[in-house]
């Protein structure tokens, strides 16, 4: 059974460059916008306001988010459309309908029917995917500037595939680790909770004094034991107020500025800042100028506090200083990037420069984050296998001290 037509009205450009207003009659807002392509008409916006329309506006509420592994594959699928020559349109519709997933269904719709009230397209991409692909639509804003929407869509896409290759790496590298160090804390419990207290009836019945190892491992037993369940609610307070502070973004800042400045600042700057080069040098590569590349670019940063910190670049390059001296002044901003800024700037190849720079710097950024892990695993197996040592070592010379005292 053919569904039935609806009516849609529409604002749309004719053949001689006016803009004209009309409805048309189409079963869906695809249909309407390809009748209205047919008959020679450029649609900016369209819209209907029937009751299919706003139940499929509250099944795409329900709908969900896009996953960062579903909205790699859906810009990717794009910008292969739109390389192939397809228009945004069109490329939407198929990505679309040949999708077995309700969240990558909703996005198309729900950017459809943006693009097609007559929005702006990086405000459409931001507005549909969500807050968390703010720097989408700063790409797609850079690939329109361009002339290259194809390439600032599949840019956007190889920046969420490189973040979630990083984070599957970052899983594999320290989930050993962690496994590691849980299986020791079980250890230590068992020891606690059940081996220590067995022992105690024999320190009472000696009437001796216990060795100083056996009598701090009965006092930590002892405690543990007893504040059981104060410990349990502590730390479920605790679980609940770090979730809490998560839910309110209170702990997103604190965590930014640990990284850029703490300790591990060196591969947290080059994984940050890395991008940004990356997403930099590509809009300036593909001809976007300097002012809006860098807006664009600081759009694409997904840390707050380092959003920040390049902020005042834009500022700087206005009022003439190099992009070099510029990024200089950013802490904790990789020297090496820096360096090869001033190559680009003398040879004039700075886009290609800054992407090659990025690329460098994450790639490194990451085999610190390898090296760092297959130290780990080893280290903690030494240091936590020595802990459980030294308590059983503990254990054995205290039972054997209480022997001998019991004998003489």
């Amino acid at each position: 059974m053919a569904e039935p037509e609806r009516t849609f009205s529409y604002l749309a450009i004719d053949p001689a460059g006016k803009r004209v207003k009309g409805v048309v009659a189409a079963p869906d807002d695809g249909s309407a916008f390809e009748r209205l392509k047919r008959d020679g008409l450029t649609p900016l916006r369209l819209r209907s306001g029937g009751p299919n329309a706003v139940k499929r506006d509250a099944d795409d509420q329900r709908a969900g988010r896009l996953s960062e592994r579903e909205a790699a594959d859906f810009l990717s699928d794009l910008a292969a459309l739109l390389k192939a020559g397809a228009d945004i349109r069109s490329a939407l519709n198929i990505t679309g309908g040949r999708s077995d997933r309700q969240s990558v269904r909703a996005a198309s719709r729900s950017l459809s029917a943006a693009i097609s009230g007559g929005g702006a397209l990086d405000q459409a991409f931001t507005r549909s995917l969500g807050k968390d692909y703010v720097f989408v639509g700063a790409l797609v804003a850079a690939g329109e500037a361009s002339g290259d929407l194809a390439g600032g869509l599949q840019r956007a896409a190889e920046m969420l595939q490189s973040r979630l290759r990083l984070r599957d790496q970052l899983v594999s590298t320290l989930s050993y680790p962690a496994f590691v160090l849980l299986s020791t804390v079980v250890a230590i419990g068992v020891i606690l909770l059940f081996v220590v207290p067995s022992l105690a009836p024999l320190v009472s019945e000696a009437g001796a004094n216990p060795p100083l190892s056996l009598s701090l491992m009965i006092g930590a037993s002892t405690a543990l034991r007893q504040n059981a369940l104060v410990l349990i609610a502590l730390a479920v307070a605790i679980a609940v107020g770090i979730g809490v502070a998560g839910a309110m973004d209170l702990l997103t800042g604190p965590l930014e500025r640990l990284m850029l400045d703490g300790p591990a600042r060196r591969t947290a700057s080059g994984l940050v800042f890395g991008g940004f080069a990356i997403a930099l040098g590509n809009m300036l590569a593909a001809g976007a100028p300097m002012s809006e590349a860098l807006r664009l670019a600081v759009r694409s940063v997904r840390s707050a506090t380092a959003r920040e910190r390049l902020e005042p670049v834009s500022q700087a390059v206005r009022n003439g200083q190099p992009l070099s001296s510029a990024l200089d002044k950013v802490r904790p901003f990789p020297p090496s990037i820096i360096r090869l800024v001033v190559v680009g700037e003398e040879s004039g190849a700075l886009g290609a420069m800054l992407a090659r720079a990025g690329q460098m710097e994450e790639d490194a950024a990451i085999r610190r984050i390898e090296a760092a892990g297959r130290i780990l695993g080893p280290a903690l197996i030494v240091l936590l296998g020595g802990m459980i040592g030294l308590m059983m070592a503990g254990l054995l010379s205290g039972v054997s001290q209480l022997g001998d005292s019991a004998l003489q």
